[in-house]
């Protein structure tokens, strides 16, 4: 794991720094556009800070599960996963939805960002995967053995 990121996975290092290089851009150029005016620029950084919030939480609750299925595994098939244990996973992933959508509403009805620009923010992580994906398909190949003959 790396001090900044906490990824091992340099696939998802490369993703996560093209997606806020790509969300400063975007920013950029929608201040542009609106010759100066905000709201557009808003909506991208909402939108792609709303993807993080995201992801942060689905990451946690995937790494959460998996240690607890190493942890049962180890201590043996016999225990099972308390009702209370079970309620606070679901409320915590309901509750991400709700932490979205009430940020997602507040950034549209408060702060009046442009619709378009939060759709643009959070479209930023899927043109980071298609970058690695496009960098991932080019590379070469990494092959055990030499060059394919």
């Amino acid at each position: 794991m790396t001090r900044l990121t906490g990824e091992a996975d340099p696939s998802l290092r490369r993703v996560q720094r093209d997606s806020a290089l790509i969300a400063v851009a975007a920013a950029a150029l929608a201040l542009a556009l609106q010759r100066g005016r905000p709201e557009g620029a808003l909506g991208v950084i909402a939108g792609a800070g709303l993807m993080a919030f995201s992801y942060t939480a689905i990451k946690g609750g995937v790494t959460a599960l998996v240690r607890r299925a190493a942890a049962t595994s180890r201590a043996g098939s016999g225990q099972r996963v308390s009702n209370a244990r079970v309620a606070w996973t679901l409320a915590k992933f309901i509750g991400r939805y709700l932490v979205v959508g009430v940020v997602a509403w507040a950034v549209l009805v408060l702060f009046k960002a442009h619709p378009l620009g939060l759709f643009a923010g959070i479209t930023v992580p899927v043109l980071a995967i298609g970058i690695e994906a496009v960098r991932l398909a080019t590379a070469p190949s990494r092959r055990v053995g030499g060059p394919p003959s």
